[in-house]
């Protein structure tokens, strides 16, 4: 199976994506002043940066915030990437709402309707020997803790002005 079939496999499962608006959302409520939780829409702007190889690649703890992850993209010139994410965050919806849904059932996250925020839960189980995640996804799951951070030092407006994204 060439490597593009393995890759899309791996990228289009909402399982995946559940895991990392999981620990986009730690990563959020951990990085926050006051311990807040993101609102849902950051999740759908997470899932499609977290979902495109190009656009999670430069997440790291090597950089200091959002506005450094932005700059790399226009540093190498890669400026259309970002002018992308808007349809990609369309493209994504289905993915994201899945996702989300997966996440909710499997007790991850608790979506509290009345603010529209979403709410990480601790999960206690460890994995059984041989259901540890690949190293991949442990890195990708890391890269989202690491996103979380960066939204939760602005508010909503500010983010959708660096990443040029309408909500």
């Amino acid at each position: 199976m060439s490597s593009f079939v393995e890759e899309y496999k791996i990228w289009n499962t909402p399982i995946l994506g559940a895991y990392l608006l999981w620990r986009f959302t730690q990563g959020y409520c951990a990085g926050h002043e006051i311990g807040d939780a993101p609102i849902g829409l950051l999740h759908f702007v997470a899932s499609a940066i977290l979902t495109n190889k190009r656009l999670i690649q430069p997440v790291s703890n090597q950089r200091k915030n959002l506005q450094s992850y932005v700059r790399s993209f226009e540093d190498k010139k890669d400026s259309d990437i970002l002018l992308n994410l808007q349809s990609r965050i369309k493209e994504k919806r289905g993915y994201t709402l899945a996702a989300i849904d997966i996440a909710i059932s499997e007790g991850l996250l608790v979506w509290e309707v009345e603010s529209g925020k979403i709410y990480p839960r601790k999960v206690t189980k460890k994995a059984r020997k041989g259901k540890t995640l690949r190293p991949k996804i442990k890195s990708d799951g890391n890269k989202a803790e690491v996103l979380g951070k960066w939204f939760s030092e602005h508010d909503l407006s500010t983010i959708g002005a660096y990443l040029k994204v309408v909500f």
